[in-house]
């Protein structure tokens, strides 16, 4: 068994999960993902998390397979067959069209859903796990799916009062309901 170079970080993934990653070489690519940096991108200055190396790989995957040609199936297979290293330069240069729409159905009684609890411009904070937590105004709200809750719910968009701790780097956030409380008193 191989040992894999990358680890996902999530215990519902196992180890026959994370070989998979290796034997496909999508460990490979989340990790040239994690180090890539060119002109117009910079991995260590964008500090990507985990979920989000995860998306990048999956819609790189996905737009590969939407735009499959023959020509490119048949260039690669020649030089593998033929054992040669050289990869021919109209297989290097290729461009990406916009990925796919993804398939994602809304609830079946959607627009009839539960009514959001906060209303534009009402103060919230972040429902405390240590002392710090952040705070500030909603601006505005979606429904979307929450993958971690693995249900429909709704997410806000949070302007940032300007005492809040991570106001030093960003002006807004979003965060999904059930992370939310009124603020009732300033911190």
């Amino acid at each position: 068994m191989v040992k894999p170079s990358c680890q996902i970080d999530s215990p519902t993934y196992q180890k026959g999960y994370q070989q998979a990653l290796e034997d496909f070489a999508i460990c490979h690519l989340i990790i040239r993902l994690k180090t890539y940096s060119d002109a117009n991108f910079d991995a260590a200055w964008m500090n990507l998390t985990p979920p989000e190396l995860e998306s990048l790989a999956t819609i790189f995957i996905q737009d590969l397979t939407a735009n499959l040609k023959g020509k490119v199936i048949a260039g690669y297979l020649n030089t593998m067959r033929h054992g040669s290293t050289d990869i021919p330069p109209s297989l290097v240069h290729r461009t990406f069209s916009p990925p796919p729409s993804i398939d994602i159905d809304l609830p079946a009684n959607f627009p009839e859903v539960q009514t959001p609890r906060y209303l534009y411009g009402d103060k919230l904070r972040w429902i405390p796990e240590s002392n710090k937590t952040d705070w500030g105004v909603a601006i505005g709200r979606f429904y979307s799916f929450a993958p971690h809750r693995c249900a429909w719910t709704w997410c806000y968009l949070i302007w940032l009062d300007k005492l809040s701790p991570s106001s030093s780097w960003t002006v807004a956030d979003t965060a999904w309901e059930n992370d939310l409380e009124p603020l009732e008193d300033t911190p």
